[in-house]
Formats: structure tokens, C-alpha cells, sequence
């Protein structure tokens, strides 16, 4: 095997290692947007989470993490869409912001 051919092969590796780490995220970041739907009682829309950015970034103890933030869309009334942020730092939710929305008023 030649450098180049094991070169080729690590990058091939360390690309499918990123792959499933990315599939991990996602899962990760969907589930906490749909918990946070639930703990306000607004519905999660499309069941799904789109990647919005991938960053390096300093963590808390000052080593290098990935930063991922994801968007997705909720209902609090089944007419109107507002969004919604999460923010993964390596593989822990850091944080779920939903935008200000209307609380249905059922009288």
C-alpha cells in the first residue's frame, strides 16, 4: 500500500466517522425540539430539524467542540408557523429557543 492509497483510505474514514456523528447530532437535536414542544404544548412541525451552521468552538474547559445549530418549525395554534433554534455542542444540547408565539385563547 502506498502513502497515497493509505492517506485515501483514512480520509475515507474519517469522513464516514463524521457522517455518523452528524446523523447522531441530528437525532440528538430532534429529539430535544420535540421535548421542548411538548413541555409547552405547541406542536412540532414536518417532525424534522434542518442544519443550519457547523462551527468550531472553544468549550467551557477551553478545548475544541462542535457547534451545530439546527431550526425547526412549530405550531401553537395549527394555522400559524413560528421557528425554532437548537444548539449542540459536541453531542450535549446546549440550548432550544423557540420565538415568541401566540397562546390560543379557547373560551
Amino acid at each position: 500500500m502506498t502513502p497515497i492509497d493509505f492517506l485515501l483510505v483514512v480520509l475515507v474514514v474519517l469522513a464516514f466517522l463524521y457522517w455518523l456523528d452528524a446523523l447522531r447530532a441530528k437525532e440528538l437535536a430532534h429529539q430535544a425540539g420535540k421535548a421542548r414542544c411538548d413541555q409547552d404544548g405547541v406542536t412540532f412541525l414536518d417532525d424534522s430539524v434542518v442544519l443550519n451552521r457547523v462551527r468550531l468552538r472553544r468549550s467551557r474547559r477551553g478545548g475544541i467542540s462542535i457547534y451545530r445549530n439546527y431550526l425547526f418549525e412549530f405550531s401553537s395554534d395549527g394555522s400559524a408557523r413560528y421557528h425554532g433554534e437548537i444548539e449542540l455542542l459536541n453531542r450535549q444540547v446546549a440550548s432550544v429557543v423557540l420565538e415568541p408565539f401566540r397562546i390560543p385563547d379557547y373560551h
